[in-house]
């Protein structure tokens, strides 16, 4: 009520101020009438604002919440010898149906797939060219060479942070980025490709093997846990989606007595919380510790 009040005071002395009607015909008339009528008009305006409930026009207009990045999708398996790997990959590219584009890689030769050797990987990176709302998303996942990176074994060679980022600086710039390398001895890549726009997520340290990845395993245990933190957490980001791999990961390796594989991770905080654009698997194609 104060404000209301205070309001109307400051009005009043912008409103007109009655005065006799002058005789007609008196010089002047017509104008000072009108002059009257355009002061009276300005005062009501005013007035109006002074309403309950009315927004002063200097309020804050709230912003309009940005629709999450579409990703450009490089998916890559990078070893033939078990079937893990591929099923990850294809299971990532089903749950991206919205995606800005998707292209899978595969060492086994699988459908739909082109072959995964390092130039082509690169190149394909190299060429994204993400616009606006858009951005790079990567996953690699394949064995690891303690020293060296990423092993794509079909081709016996083994790509390390230097040449991806390099892949990474010309194809996606500054547009929001996820790397994910998912293989043993792979957690060099967070330090070395982590940038204000970048999301990078490690299955292992740089001296730690992963796990999980023999016979009888649908995907390996990183990327078991990763794709069903993203199925429950797409909508909080990823600090909750790497959040829920770490424990998932830690869980598995404590009841499979395993060494700790301790994944590495460089979270921007522009894309910390942002909602993930992700269809969520059937219930039945998620399995603990990747095993079915």
């Amino acid at each position: 009520m104060l404000g209301r009040a205070a309001c109307l005071r400051g009005l009043l002395p912008a409103l007109p101020a009655f005065r006799p009607a002058p005789r007609a015909g008196t010089p002047g008339v017509q104008r000072r009438a009108t002059g009257a009528a355009v002061a009276l008009l300005a005062a009501l305006l005013s007035l109006a604002a002074c309403a309950p409930g009315a927004v002063p026009s200097s309020a804050p207009v709230a912003a309009v919440p940005q629709a999450p990045t579409r990703w450009h999708a490089i998916l890559v398996a990078g070893d033939p010898s078990l079937p893990v790997w591929d099923n990850a990959v294809e299971r990532f590219a089903r749950s991206m149906p919205d995606a800005a584009s998707s292209r899978r890689f595969s060492a086994a030769g699988r459908p739909g797939a082109a072959p995964a050797t390092i130039p082509n990987v690169l190149q394909t990176i190299a060429a994204l060219r993400p616009g606006p709302g858009e951005g790079c998303l990567v996953f690699l996942t394949m064995h690891g060479a303690p020293g060296r990176g990423l092993a794509f074994v079909q081709s016996n060679q083994t790509l390390g942070p230097g040449p991806f980022q390099s892949a990474l600086s010309r194809g996606c710039g500054d547009a929001p980025t996820v790397v994910v390398a998912s293989g043993c001895y792979t957690g060099s890549f967070a330090p070395a490709l982590a940038a204000p726009n970048r999301v990078v997520l490690t299955a292992a340290r740089a001296d730690r093997p992963s796990f999980g990845c023999g016979a009888g395993y649908t995907y390996t245990v990183f990327d078991s846990c990763l794709l069903d933190a993203l199925d429950a957490n797409a909508p909080r980001g990823w600090t909750a989606v790497s959040d829920a791999t770490l424990a998932c990961v830690a869980a598995e390796e404590a009841r499979l007595r395993e060494r700790p594989s301790e994944p590495q991770r460089s979270i921007t905080p522009a894309l910390a919380g942002e909602p993930i654009r992700w269809a969520p698997a059937p219930s039945s194609a998620a399995g603990a510790g990747g095993k079915r």
